[in-house]
């Protein structure tokens, strides 16, 4: 007999956590912060964790056997043998979109930035393949876990309004692409010194 709720999850619950996964406050926002917004809680979303985020909390991105982990952990708080390398510090915005707060030596680890580097030509790729920006949003991603399933949902709910918001619903895939490269962010720098 199979069990009709694997996750063990009830109703309500679900209900409760979708409701804390949508955005409370969304504002216009201009093509490149959306790109950076989008950028930046994609990375973080895809870092493992089998918690409930919460908005205001302080978390901290690690890079560690070739993943991306997200922690409540800081790294003053490990022993000296941490096996990660710190990226970091995370915070869930009232909008669901991320920020992040990269280490002030970030340069110094040639393996991170290589690994965030990559990270950012997969994301130029997702977005030359869709159809739409908001086709490539992540509404549903079955493969997900629980938690960053919700976020991610929430992540596009956010995104996809603020795009309305801000009129830029008819931007063409060429426009936003276009946005990505002229866009200055720590990324594009780290990609310069990477040679």
């Amino acid at each position: 007999m199979s069990k009709a709720n694997p996750q063990g999850k009830g109703v309500v619950p679900v209900l409760r956590d979708w409701s804390s996964a949508q955005p409370a406050t969304v504002q216009p926002k201009s093509a490149a912060h959306v790109l950076s917004d989008y950028f930046t809680s994609l990375l973080v979303l895809s870092a493992e964790f089998a918690f409930q985020p919460r908005q205001g909390v302080i978390y901290y991105l690690y890079r560690s056997s070739g993943n991306w982990r997200l922690s409540l952990i800081s790294p003053t708080e490990w022993h000296a043998d941490r096996p990660e390398v710190f990226v970091g510090k995370c915070q869930l915005t009232p909008d669901m979109t991320w920020q992040l707060e990269p280490r002030e030596d970030l340069k110094s680890e040639r393996d991170l930035v290589d690994a965030l580097v990559d990270f950012h030509e997969d994301f130029r790729e997702h977005l030359s393949t869709a159809d739409s920006f908001e086709e490539g949003l992540p509404f549903y991603v079955a493969q997900l876990p629980y938690y960053r399933r919700l976020f991610a949902s929430g992540l596009a709910s956010s995104l996809s309004k603020s795009i309305s918001l801000a009129g830029l619903e008819h931007h063409s895939q060429q426009q936003w692409l276009s946005t990505l490269t002229r866009q200055q962010s720590p990324l594009i720098a780290l990609e310069q010194g990477r040679d």
